[in-house]
């Protein structure tokens, strides 16, 4: 082992391999990065300090370990603790937000990388695209696993990250082999099956709707109204494209109609909430807040309920629209009842936003009013009225609960015993008890099966690589894969500890999909989706254009965007849906944001310069196209009312890389 640590202040290498006692080097498929503890019998001189770097060689010569010290520990007998992580402990700790309509895993993690001032290597190709990724504020680790996990149900492949000779890396699980384990080079092999944890049975109690339908087949939904039903305007207050909105919840028509039924609650109006909440997308997620962040079709925040809700479950339709009714008619039916309000459709729609008596509350009553209205209701009338339940009346009561046979794994109950878990649930149809039955047998608990090496160490003894067994070891055949690996450096040599699972066994990190974008899985928004950031006939094209410029410098235009004159206080629209950025004043911007979005298929960055004021949305805010962020100034360096709009390739930098030509995208 050569162990070596670099000081950059001093420009030199010290040479520290005498002292170390011990190092050990520990990583797992679970987590990105390796993490390296080492402990040095004394400093001699050597000037330890977080930030360094520090790479730990085999005696071989081979680069084991390079990282940077994150945790020094003196000790009173001079000796010295470092903990070391490496530079995919960045991508653990740093938050991102992304927006992109389509994008690959592969791509979404050079980018990262590259965000990071962190180098690529090798970096495996994917072809799957996902559409409308949205994230605010999660670490990049978290974003990435959640890709990776939606890359695994997708395709079958598992990746992994890991940082070699201080770059980055995405590999896929298995693709490169690792050790030959054999008698003569594992000191023990330990094979544990272990069936404490397993379930051989489960009872499952089901309560089934007397006389119910199956989803999908309900005959009710015809007296649902569409959007071809509503009468009322697209525009209220500041909300535009309110038809596309309403034909967003249009699918859901059935499933509102059977909540009405089941929990006694107007449909319609349930529909108008949804319109207003999330136009109908059961993945929306909104921008995080102090309570949480709003999930589903009704953006319900757990923490900001009185009523339990798991937040892991709130994208799912069926159980989202149900938790909403629960709240309507539970915590905010009790809040009204409290005031003395009737529980109408106004009143509701304005204790879900927060009954508070500002502009913005008293705009949502005014919307969910008047979309009501536009089909034809009176929004004076209340939300538990059973006259306004398509088809008569609150759902019946179950009138049997039935125990059905159990959902048994035959093979391991034979072994050791038949053990029950009881379970419950209440369906609206025997095809979707079914339905849940058969879920219910493909995750019943079977036996753990690992296995634990204990061998002379090699630098391939890498977590999410492959492991082949010699035939002379019939503890352990086939082919096995690293779930986690641990080496030992110390006086006594080189060693490793490696925990194997088969490759259908090897844990995913938990994951939920992100949100989409109002667009769901269609096509990226595109030229073809987006609006121009000033309305048609309210501006006039400046002097300044991207490529109109005469005055060069190093082959790239000074003028890096286009100039569109228009009046103070113009409104300005987010070109696209995008997230904010950046939200500041500088001498040369004035007032200026950057945000986030997809045009033309790609993933781009909009500057919009010199407004008038501060725009009312802060960085990490999440904006749809055509809704106003700002309106048209002359803050910072400028000589009349205008608006500076840029358009580039993330990330945006203040020179003049990576700027692109507006007029490519829009027809100014």
């Amino acid at each position: 082992m050569s162990v070596y640590y670099y000081h950059r202040k001093n420009k030199k290498r010290y040479t520290i391999t005498p002292y170390v006692v011990s190092c050990d080097i520990a990583g797992g498929v679970d987590k990105f990065y390796q993490t390296a503890t080492l402990v040095i019998s004394a400093s001699a001189g050597v000037p330890y300090d977080t930030g360094e770097r520090i790479r730990v060689y085999t005696d071989s010569s081979k680069l084991l370990f390079e990282g940077r010290v994150f945790k020094c520990e003196r000790n009173g007998d001079s000796s010295v603790s470092l903990t070391c992580h490496d530079n995919a402990y960045y991508l653990y700790r740093s938050e991102a937000t992304v927006v992109s309509q389509e994008i690959t895993l592969e791509k979404l993690f050079r980018r990262m990388v590259e965000e990071l001032g962190q180098k690529v290597g090798y970096v495996a190709k994917t072809k799957k695209k996902y559409f409308g990724l949205e994230f605010v504020g999660e670490t990049r680790q978290s974003i990435l696993q959640t890709v990776m996990g939606m890359e695994r149900a997708a395709t079958k492949k598992r990746y992994y990250i890991r940082a070699n000779a201080g770059k980055l890396e995405l590999r896929e699980r298995g693709a490169t082999q690792g050790v030959v384990i054999t008698r003569g080079t594992a000191s023990e092999v330990r094979t544990t099956t272990d069936a404490q944890n397993a379930y051989t049975a489960i009872n499952y109690t089901a309560e089934i709707e007397s006389g119910a339908k199956a989803t999908g087949t309900s005959d009710t939904s015809s007296t649902m109204r569409t959007v071809a039903d509503y009468k009322g305007p697209d525009t209220i207050g500041s909300r535009e494209g309110l038809g596309s909105s309403i034909a967003g919840t249009d699918k859901w028509n059935d499933l509102m109609v059977k909540v009405g039924k089941e929990k006694g609650i107007d449909p319609l109006f349930l529909k108008v909430i949804m319109t207003i909440e999330s136009g109908g997308n059961e993945l929306a997620i909104g921008p995080p807040t102090r309570y949480g962040q709003a999930i589903g079709l009704f953006q319900i925040i757990p923490g900001a309920v009185d009523t339990p809700v798991d937040a892991n479950r709130l994208r799912t339709a069926e159980y989202n629209t149900k938790k909403a009714a629960d709240i309507f008619l539970n915590e905010k039916g009790n809040a009204a009842k409290n005031r003395g309000v009737k529980m109408s459709v106004g009143e509701m729609a304005h204790f879900w936003f927060g009954y508070l008596q500002t502009a913005e509350a008293l705009a949502y009553k005014k919307l969910a009013e008047t979309l009501y209205a536009g089909f034809g209701g009176d929004p004076h009338s209340l939300i538990t009225n059973p006259d306004k339940i398509p088809s008569g009346g609150k759902a019946k009561k179950s009138e049997s609960k039935t125990t059905f046979p159990s959902v048994d794994n035959i093979r391991l109950g034979s072994k050791i015993g038949v053990i029950v878990k009881e379970m419950s649930g209440k369906f609206a149809s025997i095809e979707e008890m079914n339905a849940e039955i058969e879920k219910l047998q493909k995750t019943l608990l079977s036996e753990e099966r690992s296995v634990t090496v204990s061998m002379m160490g090699h630098v391939a003894g890498i977590a999410g690589r492959k492991v082949e067994f010699d035939t002379t070891i019939a503890t352990a055949k086939g082919t096995w894969y690293i779930k986690d690996h641990r080496h030992t450096i110390d006086q006594y040599g080189h060693k490793m500890n490696l925990t194997l699972s088969k490759y259908d066994e090897t844990p995913e990190p938990e994951y939920a999909p992100p949100a989409n974008s109002e667009f769901g899985d269609e096509k990226p928004v595109g030229v073809k989706g987006a609006v121009l950031p000033i309305d048609k006939g309210k501006y006039k094209v400046g002097a300044y254009r991207f490529k109109s410029v005469t005055f060069y410098s190093g082959g790239k235009p000074t003028h890096a965007g286009i100039d569109l004159l228009a009046p103070l206080g113009t409104p300005l629209k987010a070109v696209t849906n995008m997230v904010i950025m950046l939200n500041d004043y500088s001498e040369s911007y004035g007032w200026w944001i950057i945000a986030q979005g997809n045009l033309g298929g790609g993933e781009k960055q909009f500057v919009y310069a010199h407004m008038n004021s501060r725009s009312p949305h802060k960085a990490g805010a999440y904006v749809k196209v055509g809704e106003q962020i700002g309106v048209v100034g002359n803050t910072g360096t400028s000589t009349q009312a205008h608006l500076h709009f840029e358009v580039c390739d993330p990330v945006w930098a203040r020179g003049l890389t990576n700027k692109l030509d507006p007029e490519k995208f829009f027809d100014f």
